[in-house]
């Protein structure tokens, strides 16, 4: 139980490092966990479409998806931030 108390506490204590990022900087740190987001989609997207033997892959489609992914994490990073001014 003692590990399961250390795993919460850190948990808790990224989460709120985390918030403290996005209220300092949210264009950059929203802007790099959609860039992480859309990296591991293509990587999903592509593993699946290997594994299911579509061909010929459809690359253009991935790639298009993932950077329709990492368009509305800038567009949700710039909507916390206009948010984020208007607080104070």
């Amino acid at each position: 139980m003692r590990t399961i108390g250390a795993i919460r506490t850190r948990i808790n204590a990224a989460g709120h490092w985390y918030g403290r990022q996005i209220n300092a900087r949210p264009i950059a740190a929203l802007t790099v966990l959609g860039a992480i987001a859309a990296v591991c989609f293509f990587l999903l997207a592509v593993a699946i479409s290997l594994a299911t033997g579509e061909q010929p892959v459809p690359w253009w489609r991935l790639t298009r998806n993932s950077v329709m992914q990492l368009l509305v994490w800038v567009g949700v990073a710039l909507v916390v931030r206009s948010q984020v001014r208007k607080r104070g």
